[in-house]
């Protein structure tokens, strides 16, 4: 057996025993040196090996760290969302999953097609293998419609439970959101910035961070002294079928009065549906009537025109959701709760006309 071996292992039965649990601090690598009589080199092998196989983490400056799971759990996690082959989601799950496979984990991709009934069969089946962890986008609604009292469940179980791009703000769970409020806000300021006073906003009114996104708009115009009329400003029943947002959308523009110079809505998936449906009007896009969107999804780089959009990191999210439960799982004695917000940028393209030229 090799020097960086017999320490190797010495640590490891150790954690394995229960001897070390999560959390503690590991002997210093001058403590490791004499105990075992072996080189600083050999000492570092070793840890470096504890910390490929998940069982240690290194702190700079502070010392090595046990992050092994208990014995016999299981190295499955749960990752729940709308869709899991089209728009922002590929991203988000390939960031995600670098991270769970990194640390020896394996990811079991479920989706819900925001269906509240199919989430809560997707939870009870992930409660019953008994999974490490749940990475969720819920699907959100009033206190009557939503799964919370089953994600409560799985926490209360030991079964730590993270929010992915959306949150229950009346409720306390580890979150990893956009900055959907503020991105709203830069939406506004960009199509302010370019002219536009006479501005609406369509947005999914069954789902938090869109809501969130018409917030921040409506702040802005506020801010400026120039709020937006109340029938410009139009909820449709989103995150369903394209079918249903075809037909919502359709139903928004014949009942506007009149036309605004410019539309912000709340992704892109919905500004494609509102640009095909203002081309059918024989509307022009930037030139009668511009539009902002969010999520710098594929398809608004290959729209016609390419759509002016709020970025959306998903790859990165992903990761830093991965990261946020994994670090629940390795240190369940934390019993703090985090909001990660992410800060966006808008992305500039073809959709919105500069009326300060004109």
């Amino acid at each position: 057996m090799k020097k960086y071996e017999v320490v190797e292992n010495w640590i490891k039965s150790r954690i394995e025993s229960g001897m070390i649990v999560p959390g503690d601090k590991l002997p210093s690598e001058s403590e490791l040196m004499r105990q075992f009589g072996v080189s600083r080199n050999a000492v570092r092998q070793a840890a470096n090996k504890l910390i490929k196989d998940a069982l240690v983490e290194s702190k700079q400056g502070v010392g090595y760290f046990a992050i092994k799971r208990s014995t016999g759990k299981s190295t499955e996690i749960g990752f729940i969302c709308f869709r899991t082959s089209s728009y922002i989601f590929p991203h988000i799950i390939h960031g995600a999953n670098k991270i769970i496979q990194k640390n020896g984990y394996h990811m079991l991709l479920h989706e819900s097609w925001y269906d509240l009934s199919v989430e809560k069969n997707l939870l009870i089946n992930l409660e019953k293998k008994g999974v490490s962890g749940v990475i969720i986008t819920p699907v959100y609604g009033t206190s009557e419609y939503n799964n919370v009292a089953l994600l409560e469940r799985l926490e209360s179980k030991g079964i730590p439970v993270v929010l992915l791009d959306s949150f229950f703000p009346e409720y306390s769970f580890s979150c990893v959101s956009l900055s959907d409020e503020q991105a709203g806000w830069m939406a506004a300021k960009h199509l302010w910035t370019n002219g536009h006073r006479n501005v609406g906003i369509i947005y999914s009114r069954n789902y938090f961070p869109k809501i969130l996104r018409r917030d921040g708009a409506l702040r802005f115009f506020r801010e400026q002294g120039s709020p937006l009329q109340e029938e410009l400003i139009q909820g449709i029943e989103g995150q369903t079928s394209a079918k249903t947002v075809y037909g919502e959308i359709r139903r928004v523009l014949k009942e506007l009065k009149s036309m605004p110079t410019a539309f912000i809505c709340s992704s892109d998936d919905e500004a494609i549906i509102l640009i095909h449906q203002l081309k059918k009007r024989g509307v022009t896009i930037p030139e009668d009537v511009s539009i902002i969107s969010f999520d710098n999804s594929d398809v608004s780089r290959y729209s016609h025109p390419r759509l002016t959009t709020i970025n959306h990191p998903s790859e990165y999210m992903g990761e830093k959701v991965a990261s946020v439960l994994l670090e629940r799982i390795n240190h369940p004695e934390i019993r703090l709760r985090s909001h990660t917000f992410i800060d966006s940028y808008v992305i500039n393209r073809d959709s919105v006309r500069d009326l300060t030229k004109t």
